[in-house]
């Protein structure tokens, strides 16, 4: 399976939430620096919690920078039957007989965008990033073997790509 696609993918799902992210910030540093924004006693808030909304935007952009960043120099490769799991894997998940998780359950271990959920190649497939419950139970286990998450939700890894 190509993962390079997914990884494309990734990054241009992090490019677009750039976007929204520069647009906000514009708009909050307009808030903070219009005249209406100016106090006028000392309990008007306007303009300052404009200030920290533009202070948190500009936090959450160098973030999604940041993490394109890693993603382009992300190169996941091809792994055997045999390999055990780490950084890069595509991974099939089969709920245990004794669990209630989801039956079945496709997860890209990735340096970041953590959570994210895409559609790729007719399956969802969830990115897990490394500090994640999920990557620490899986990390150096094989093909076949099964894993149980700090909620209680048994898997088997199924496949490997």
């Amino acid at each position: 399976m190509d993962k390079h696609s997914l990884v494309s993918q990734i990054i241009a799902e992090l490019n677009n939430a750039l976007d929204h992210a520069l647009a906000a910030a514009e708009e909050a540093h307009k808030g903070a620096t219009h005249e209406q924004s100016k106090a006028e006693t000392q309990y008007d808030t306007l303009g300052l919690e404009h200030a920290y909304l533009a202070e948190g935007q500009a936090r959450r952009i160098q973030e999604l920078k940041d993490s394109i960043t890693q993603l382009h120099q992300f190169k996941p490769k091809a792994f055997n039957q045999e390999d055990p799991i780490y950084l890069g894997a595509l991974l099939k998940l089969k709920a245990t007989a004794d669990s209630d998780a989801k039956p079945l359950m496709w997860v890209l271990l990735a340096p970041t965008a953590g959570g994210m959920i895409l559609e790729w190649q007719q399956r969802h497939v969830q990115i897990i990033s490394p500090n994640s419950p999920m990557t620490k139970a899986i990390l150096g286990l094989y093909m076949e073997d099964v894993f149980t998450l700090p909620n209680g939700l048994r898997y088997e890894i199924s496949e490997l790509y």
